[in-house]
């Protein structure tokens, strides 16, 4: 595996982490006003997957853009003829 490749699925699993949970945290804000108190629950399956499906699409786009931008800023090496 090269490092490039890593660094991305590194980069894409973290921000699906912290995006799902960022995620669910909104989602828990969200209920709370509706209800009037603060309790941290699931949503049901089917939105669940929707938003998983949006965090990780949102975390493949970073992990390219990320790369791509680590990428341009390597420095060119010469080459010796």
């Amino acid at each position: 595996m090269t490092r490039g490749t890593r660094d991305f699925i590194i980069i894409t699993g973290a921000g699906l982490v912290v995006g799902l949970a960022e995620a669910l945290i909104y989602y828990n804000m969200g209920k709370a006003k509706e209800k009037g108190g603060f309790s941290f629950g699931m949503p049901p399956t089917r939105e669940l997957v929707k938003v998983t499906g949006v965090v990780f699409l949102t975390a493949v786009i970073t992990a390219g853009l990320t790369t791509g931008i680590e990428k341009a800023l390597e420095p060119k090496l010469a080459l010796a003829t």
